[in-house]
C-alpha cells in the first residue's frame, strides 16, 4: 500500500492528504503508513500546531487543512488531526443529508394527507 505513495523515490504527500481527506485511508492505515521509513523521512516537523476547535471544522476548514500538507506540515500528528477533522465532518455532511430526507418525506406525507382531505 505505501508504494502507491512513493513515485520515483518521492513522497507524494498531496496524495496522502487527500486520501485521508476522501476517508480513503483512516487511522490505523495513516499509522502504517507513517511507519514506513520512507515516508517518516520526509516529515516535516512533528507536531501540527495550528490546530481549531471543533467549532471551526467545517467543509472549508477541512479543505484548507488538506492543503497545509503541501507547504507547511507533514507529520503524524498532523496527518492524524486531518482524519479526525475528515472523519467529523464526513459524519455532519451524513447528518445533513439524512435530515434533508427526513423533512423530504415528512413534507411529502403532509402533502398527501392534505390532498387526500380536499378531495
Amino acid at each position: 500500500m505505501n508504494n502507491e505513495y512513493i513515485v520515483n523515490g518521492d513522497v507524494q504527500r498531496d496524495k496522502i492528504a487527500m486520501d485521508i481527506k476522501y476517508r480513503r485511508i483512516r487511522g490505523s492505515d495513516i499509522e502504517g503508513i507513517c511507519n514506513d521509513p520512507r515516508i517518516s523521512g520526509s516529515f516535516i516537523g512533528s507536531t501540527y500546531k495550528d490546530k481549531k476547535p471543533k467549532q471551526y471544522w467545517n467543509k472549508a476548514y477541512l479543505d484548507l487543512l488538506s492543503y497545509a500538507v503541501v507547504a507547511e506540515s507533514f507529520n503524524m500528528d498532523y496527518l492524524m488531526y486531518l482524519d479526525e477533522v475528515a472523519d467529523f465532518v464526513s459524519r455532519a455532511t451524513f447528518k445533513k443529508v439524512v435530515i434533508a430526507g427526513v423533512i423530504v418525506i415528512l413534507v411529502i406525507i403532509a402533502g398527501v394527507i392534505v390532498f387526500s382531505y380536499v378531495l
